[in-house]
C-alpha cells in the first residue's frame, strides 16, 4: 500500500477552517453578528503556499487581501486571502459521517472534505499538483455528498435551499464535479472509484486534529489513476486558492442554525465555535 499524506497544520485539539468561502463561507462581520453563528469551511491559498495576511483591506467576504501577487507585477491584484477561524474539536474523526440523519451525514462528508482541501491549500508544503490530486481523491465523496444534501433537504430550510445549493455549497461542488469528471476522462473504473471513495472516508473517520497530516491510504495503482486525473483537472480549473468563485458572502441564518442544532458536528465543520462543557 502507498500512503499519501499531504501536510496540513499541527494545532493541538483544534480544527482549523478559513472563514471565507464558497462552499460554505461567510464574512467576519457575519460571524460576529448575534443573529447567527458563522457556518462555513472556507478556502484559502493554493499549492501549499501559506497565506499572506500582511496587506490591509478585506474582500467582500471579509478576508484580508494583498496588494499584489508575489509572482506578478504590482498592478496585478493577488487572490483574496482568508482569515482563519479556530473551533475546538475534542475527538478523533469527522463528526457525523455515519449520522442516521442523511442530510447531516452528507453535510459532514461534504464539509469535512472541504476543510481538508482548504487547510492543505493554506498551509501545505507540497507542490501544486499534489493539491489537485487531493481534490481528485475527494471528488467521489464530495459529489455524492452534495447529491445527498439536495435529496434530503429539510423542509424547514426550503426558503434557503436554492441560495445554499448554488452559492454556499455550489462553488466547491462544481469544482468537485469537474475533478470527478477527470477520473472518468482517464477511464477510472468502478472498482477504482469505489476504492478512492472508501479510502477518503476512512481518512475522514481517522482524522486527528492534533496532528499535521491527513492520510489517504491507497494502492499504487489507484494513486497513479488519481495523479493522471489531476493533470486533466488542473488543465480545466485554476488552483483552489486562486478560484474567484470560492469567495462569496452568503447569509443563510436558517441553515446556520439547523447545522448547529441538528447535526452531530454542532457547527464545528463550518467554523462555528462550540462552548466546552
Amino acid at each position: 500500500m502507498n500512503t499519501h499524506a499531504p501536510r496540513v497544520t499541527a494545532l493541538a485539539l483544534l480544527l482549523v477552517t478559513a472563514s471565507v468561502v464558497s462552499a460554505c463561507s461567510r464574512s467576519e462581520d457575519d460571524a460576529a453578528a448575534p443573529a447567527a453563528s458563522s457556518t462555513s469551511p472556507a478556502p484559502t491559498t493554493a499549492g501549499g503556499t501559506a497565506p499572506d495576511t500582511s496587506a490591509a483591506g478585506t474582500t467582500a467576504a471579509g478576508a484580508p487581501e494583498s496588494s499584489a501577487s508575489p509572482t506578478t507585477a504590482a498592478a496585478t491584484p493577488a487572490p483574496p486571502q482568508p482569515a482563519v477561524t479556530v473551533s475546538e474539536l475534542d475527538e478523533i474523526g469527522t463528526p457525523g459521517l455515519d449520522s442516521d440523519d442523511a442530510f447531516c451525514s452528507s453535510w459532514s462528508r461534504f464539509a469535512g472534505s472541504f476543510q481538508v482541501v482548504a487547510v492543505t491549500a493554506a498551509f501545505g508544503s507540497g507542490p501544486p499538483e499534489d493539491l489537485a490530486a487531493l481534490e481528485v481523491a475527494a471528488a467521489p465523496t464530495v459529489t455524492r455528498a452534495y447529491e445527498g444534501l439536495l435529496a434530503n433537504w429539510p423542509d424547514e430550510l426550503a426558503e434557503e435551499e436554492a441560495l445554499v445549493a448554488d452559492e454556499f455549497l455550489g462553488p466547491f461542488a462544481r469544482r468537485s464535479a469537474e475533478a470527478r469528471d477527470a477520473l472518468d476522462a482517464v477511464e477510472a473504473d468502478d472498482a477504482a472509484i469505489s476504492a478512492i471513495s472508501e479510502a477518503w472516508l476512512d481518512g475522514l473517520a481517522r482524522r486527528d486534529p492534533s496532528t499535521p497530516e491527513f492520510v489517504v491510504d491507497l494502492a499504487d495503482g489507484e494513486w497513479a489513476t488519481i495523479d493522471e486525473a489531476a493533470v486533466v483537472f488542473a488543465a480545466r480549473r485554476v488552483p483552489f486558492g486562486s478560484d474567484p468563485s470560492l469567495v462569496t458572502n452568503v447569509v443563510t441564518p436558517l441553515t446556520d442554525e439547523y447545522l448547529a442544532v441538528s447535526c452531530p458536528d454542532q457547527g464545528t465543520l463550518s467554523g462555528q465555535e462550540v462552548d466546552s462543557p
